[in-house]
């Protein structure tokens, strides 16, 4: 579970967990992103994401997942307000797949990320 960098004012940011990413057939998640209890009767306005590769994965596949709705990312940084309005006690996930055929050692990290989430009460 990563622990907010800082909340306040309607704006709330977080660490995304360092994830090795491995050839295969399904996709796999990360650990979840818990926003923190003060935000459960929170609605969601924006979110914006970043994190970096160890080295370039062309046929990875990324989406940032809430509750049930996985919204697919085009970049490794960016915003979003397709997330608006849906509540701020659900966890956020990194949801990925590589898929097979790339040339490579099979593996990639996803590190140094942050995921930063402005709502209202």
């Amino acid at each position: 579970m990563a622990t907010p960098a800082w909340a306040a004012d309607g704006t709330w940011v977080g660490q995304l967990p360092r994830q090795t990413i491995v050839v295969a057939d399904h996709a796999l998640e990360s650990a979840p992103v818990e926003l923190p209890a003060s935000m459960a009767d929170a609605v969601i306005e924006r979110v914006r994401w970043t994190f970096r590769l160890d080295a370039p994965a062309l046929t990875l596949k990324t989406w940032l997942c809430h509750g049930q709705f996985c919204l697919p990312l085009a970049r490794n940084r960016g915003e979003t307000q397709r997330f608006a309005d849906r509540s701020a006690s659900l966890p956020f996930r990194l949801r990925f797949q590589w898929q097979p055929g790339e040339q490579s050692d099979g593996r990639r990290v996803i590190f140094g990320g942050q995921l930063i989430v402005d709502y209202r009460h």
